[in-house]
């Protein structure tokens, strides 16, 4: 089966691969899925770069031979059908249609335990049933955490991103009015509804004044930080007196600078978001009950699963070249 992978850290269009592997077999617990989508996801290009919060386990070896380092398969998520199950699994029967999430789904057919995948409802695209592991439940818990209400307002960074698009849907429904952050009018005029507020700023002074202009007390009630750097450091800035901001991001690739006068004078609440680490803390009762909400969102025609450009996996370069390409409206998958 063919596979991408890499063995060594790096930027993907130099270390990525296109290698044909063994059919993998599933074991006890398990299941089998043959995958036909997957989205390049920034997770995943972070995850190739060695800057994730999980390493990647180089132990494949195509070749059988005894190098020392091996090969890891890239990918955090896709979907698929159900094509075998391992020895006492009791899980979704071949022939069932699946998300996946899993590392190392970058490739054919992937096994992973039952309780990995999630069946997915009708009415939702194998296409939009490969993004929803990672982005909707991203967006559904970062609007249950802020908890922010009718009236208050929430700035977000990289606001043009499937995420944020989540976000500003999902806590409009609750009255919240939302800044979403852009650096082109293309982009703001594609974030303008009821409720929102697009800010077209491409430095950290222009996000000030922004700010400023659009707001009578100019600051905000909280901040969902995607980029980091100068741009986060100017969106905390942004943060009313015992606000909260939250990085669930790095896309910049640079640090936020944290001034003590803020958490100690004006009491503002920082703190990072990663999904599994999120995911762990939900007990099985939450868990299922936010797998149903995310699967209804879907289905209702939640904004950020739109698909910009499909691509086979034999073209991964020319998916990360179109990943990588500004203004991109939609998400980059890998089909085959």
């Amino acid at each position: 089966m063919r596979a991408l992978a890499f063995r060594e850290y790096g930027e993907p269009s130099r270390v990525l691969r296109l290698l044909d592997l063994p059919r993998p077999e599933p074991g006890p617990g398990e299941v089998r899925v043959r995958l036909s989508a997957r989205p390049v996801n920034p997770s995943d290009l972070l995850f190739i770069r060695g800057s994730y919060g999980r390493d990647a386990r180089f132990t494949l070896r195509p070749d059988g031979g005894s190098q020392e380092s091996g090969w890891a398969v890239a990918g955090f998520e896709g979907a698929g059908i159900v094509d075998a199950l391992g020895p006492g699994t009791g899980g979704p029967v071949p022939g069932t249609p699946v998300a996946v999430s899993a590392t190392g789904t970058w490739q054919e057919h992937v096994c992973v335990p039952a309780t990995s995948v999630i069946t997915v409802s009708r009415g939702v695209s194998a296409e939009a049933a490969c993004q929803l592991t990672v982005n909707p439940f991203t967006a559904h818990l970062l609007v249950r955490d802020i908890a922010l209400g009718p009236g208050d307002t929430l700035l977000l960074t990289a606001g043009a991103s499937a995420v944020s698009r989540m976000v500003i849907h999902l806590a409009s429904e609750r009255g919240v009015r939302c800044l979403p952050v852009v650096r082109h009018r293309e982009q703001a005029r594609a974030l303008t509804r009821p409720g929102t507020r697009p800010l077209t700023a491409d430095s950290a002074d222009a996000l000030l004044e922004e700010v400023r202009g659009t707001l009578e007390h100019g600051r905000v009630d909280a901040v969902l930080d995607a980029v980091g750097g100068a741009l986060g450091t100017a969106a905390l800035r942004c943060l009313r007196p015992a606000g909260r901001f939250v990085s669930y991001g790095m896309l910049s690739g640079h640090p936020l600078r944290v001034r003590p006068d803020d958490l100690v004078f004006r009491q503002v609440s920082i703190c990072g978001f990663w999904l599994p680490a999120r995911m762990e803390r939900l007990g099985e009762r939450e868990l299922s009950a936010l797998t149903r909400q995310v699967q209804e969102a879907a289905v209702r025609g939640l904004p950020g699963l739109e698909i910009a450009e499909r691509r086979d996996l034999e073209d991964f370069q020319s998916a990360l070249e179109h990943t990588m390409r500004p203004g991109r409206g939609g998400k980059v998958v890998l089909t085959g």
